[in-house]
This record gives structure tokens, C-alpha cells and sequence, in this order.
């Protein structure tokens, strides 16, 4: 059941069920040649709805913006500074505690370190301010490469072989016929105005062999990784 979907009296009686709120955070951002704009927006919105059916939860607006670093100058990418992603997400959780939302999943669909780190400090500041919240915050990608793929010589990533299998999934209609295969160019520490070299297809990994299949074992095994976290750390 989604925020946007109800009336503003549908909301208040169901916080007073204490439920599950899920807030899906995405993004806006470059993909190859292969993939949306929005793959990274279609993930966790997918996933937070089934987590929501799960528990009986309610899922907020998805967020469609995020921070970006390696993809900044990339045709279609859209980006928040770092600070104001962190003011947004606090103003969102702010919003969501004063309605009297008590227990809150965070899932983003983007995994860009400055992007996490600037939701997380969101989270923790959060949990600092109100006691009694309960806050989960991760990526489903710190599920997502878990799984256990075939053997590849290239490394996977963004854009490579899970993500345009879970899209694949998800809605094929989204995924372009011609898919690439990518190579991740590491910098080692060196910061550059240009990050995007280090992405020359603007994906990293082997494409090519991506399939629905594949998408829908990789989304089943994230999903249940979801319910057995959720299950261990909230009371539901």
C-alpha cells in the first residue's frame, strides 16, 4: 500500500497500527546504452512494495534523486549535492515520526558510497533524535552481490549483469536489445573532475548474458534475505 495512493484519514488509522514503513530511495542516473534512466528507482520501489504486501506495511513516496559522483556528466543523469540529499531524507523521516511512524525500512536502489553515506547520516541522526524509532537502512545491493553468479572475467556492477537481469525481471519492455559488455578503469585513489573515465561504456560488467531468469532468482534471493532482516530485528 503506497502513501500516495490513499486518503489522509486511510493514513492515520493505519500508523495506528504501528506499521512497517518502507521509503524507497532512487535515482536518476546513466546506465550504458542498455538500461533506463530510472533502474535504479524501478529496483527498490518493486522491492518495497513486496516487502509492504509482506508485512502489511505502508510505502512513502519514492524518492528519484540521489547523489552521483562517477556518472555526474553523463547525458540524463540528475544529481543532488550530498547535503541536500542528507536535509531531504531528514525532513522526510521528521515528517514520517511526527504522523506517529514508529518502525521505518530505508532501501535505496543507488549504491554510490557518497550517496549512502549521506542517507545514512540522515538514519543516524534520526535515531539519536527520536528514541523509540526503529531504522533499518541499507541497499538491496548489499544483498544483490551476494548472490552467486557464474564465473566471469570481468567484474560486476553498475549497470552489468545482475542489475539489467533484475530489470529484466522486473519490466523487459525497459531494457534495450543491444547489451554491452564494460570494464571498470580504477583510479586508485586519485580524486579526478571526470570520474565517468573510469566508466568508458558507463557500465561495468558482461551484460550480454543477462536474462529474466536470472533477474527473477536474484530479486527472489533478495526478498528473502529482506523478510529474514526484517523478522530478526522488528517486532512483527
Amino acid at each position: 500500500m503506497r502513501i500516495e495512493d490513499i486518503t489522509t484519514k486511510e493514513f492515520a488509522l493505519l500508523v495506528k497500527k504501528d506499521p512497517l514503513v518502507f521509503l524507497p530511495i532512487g535515482a536518476t542516473e546513466a546506465h550504458g546504452i542498455h538500461l533506463p534512466l530510472g533502474t535504479d528507482s524501478i529496483q527498490p520501489q518493486a522491492l518495497c512494495d513486496a516487502l509492504a504486501e509482506e508485512f502489511g506495511g505502508i510505502v512513502a513516496p519514492l524518492l528519484p534523486y540521489g547523489q552521483h559522483s562517477s556518472t555526474r556528466n553523463m547525458p540524463g543523469t540528475i544529481a543532488l549535492r550530498s547535503e541536500t540529499l542528507r536535509a531531504i531524507v531528514t525532513d522526510i523521516i521528521d515528517s514520517l515520526i511526527r504522523q506517529g511512524v514508529k518502525k521505518l525500512v530505508i532501501i535505496s536502489g543507488h549504491a554510490g558510497s557518497v550517496h549512502l553515506a549521506a542517507v545514512r547520516e540522515a538514519a543516524e541522526v534520526a535515531t539519536v533524535r527520536y528514541g523509540k524509532l526503529r531504522l533499518m537502512f541499507l541497499t538491496d545491493y548489499d544483498i544483490a552481490y551476494k548472490f552467486p553468479l557464474p564465473e566471469s572475467n570481468l567484474r560486476d556492477g553498475h549497470g552489468g549483469l545482475i542489475e539489467t537481469s533484475r530489470i529484466l525481471a522486473l519490466n523487459p519492455t525497459l531494457v534495450g536489445k543491444k547489451r554491452p559488455r564494460g570494464r571498470f578503469e580504477d583510479r586508485r585513489f586519485m580524486i579526478v573532475p571526470n570520474p565517468e573515465v573510469c566508466y568508458p561504456d558507463g557500465m561495468v560488467g558482461d551484460a550480454t548474458k543477462a536474462t529474466a531468469e536470472l533477474g527473477h532468482k536474484i530479486n527472489d534471493f533478495i526478498f528473502e534475505e529482506m523478510v529474514h532482516l526484517i523478522k530478526q530485528n522488528f517486532e512483527v
